[in-house]
């Protein structure tokens, strides 16, 4: 933070890690760009998420969105699994 105690902007390519759902991406773009440590980079990220409400409601949306992939995934695999095993015990 500066004298006024603003907090000075976050980098471009940071900024456009975010904006692209890349959150972790964007904490370690800062990290080497400015060489802090991880809990002061991500604060800063959180900071620069939560004073723009519609990139805080887009970066929601796309972890809802991820979840329920991974949920997609792990249905299609239990499925997959347990049509394997009736096959092996009850279809040979």
């Amino acid at each position: 933070m500066d004298a006024d105690g603003n907090e000075p902007e976050l980098p471009a390519e940071a900024r456009a890690a975010i904006a692209a759902g890349r959150k972790v991406d964007a904490i370690r773009i800062l990290r080497e760009s400015e060489g802090i440590g991880l809990q002061e980079a991500s604060a800063r990220v959180g900071r620069h998420i939560s004073r723009d409400p519609a990139l805080k409601l887009q970066l929601e949306r796309q972890q809802a969105e991820l979840k329920r992939t991974v949920i997609r995934w792990v249905i299609i695999a239990d499925v997959i699994i347990v049509a394997a095993l009736l096959w092996w015990f009850f279809g040979r």
